[in-house]
């Protein structure tokens, strides 16, 4: 009709929800691709999901994304390459030792939670290439996922430049996907994720996105 709108300026403090969006990959459609992440990334889709605070919203945006809860065998494999990034995950890990989760944990990524944190993990073999299913004596990384004995693979090789280590955790996360093992390739995502399933957000009720998004005043 010709008219402008008026603005309606809102303000942070009035809104008591919060928005994350996810993205989505492809990556079971890509034969051999290293599914981590990088910025230069083109998803092939996303999806928001809004809720009461920033872990809710966090995991409800990763489920709606096809990603699945460690709930099948409670099990999750856990591969950090440097001290600095198996630091900051310390807690993280410590919420999901209690919430009674059976932690598996690469040779050095177990040692280091052990000597640091008292966490007991049991202790698989890295990889050297794709079909190293280890010698028996020692339960293999690669051979625990193809089993799906594994529901949640936590793999953050950042920080490193050893080219075993690299080449270990690209067989991993391949693996990962080839199986449809969950994966988390980022160290911030991870502690996100402890954090909300020590929040209990993995119990939630749906809601009506007109639940979050009317304007106060406005129908």
């Amino acid at each position: 009709c010709g008219l402008r709108p008026k603005p309606y300026r809102i303000s942070l403090l009035d809104i008591d929800y919060v928005c994350v969006k996810a993205p989505m990959f492809s990556f079971t459609r890509l034969r051999g691709a290293d599914p981590t992440l990088g910025v230069e990334m083109a998803s092939t889709g996303e999806v928001a999901c809004y809720g009461h605070d920033a872990h809710e919203a966090f995991l409800q945006a990763m489920l709606a994304a096809n990603f699945k809860l460690p709930e099948k065998n409670r099990s999750i494999l856990i591969s950090i390459a440097s001290d600095k990034f198996r630091y900051e995950f310390a807690e993280g890990l410590g919420m999901l030792s209690k919430m009674g989760y059976k932690l598996y944990g690469t040779s050095g990524t177990a040692a280091y939670y052990k000597e640091n944190n008292d966490i007991d993990m049991i202790v698989v073999t890295k990889p050297e290439n794709e079909d190293d299913l280890g010698d028996g004596n020692i339960p293999s990384a690669l051979n625990e996922l193809k089993a799906g004995k594994i529901d949640l693979l936590i793999n953050v090789s950042d920080g490193t430049n050893i080219k075993d280590e690299i080449t270990a955790g690209y067989c991993m996360r391949r693996a990962a996907v080839d199986f449809g093992v969950s994966l988390i390739t980022n160290l911030k995502c991870a502690v996100m994720f402890a954090e909300a399933l020590d929040r209990k957000h993995d119990t939630f009720e749906c809601r009506h996105i007109k639940d979050f998004y009317e304007i106060i005043g406005f129908r």
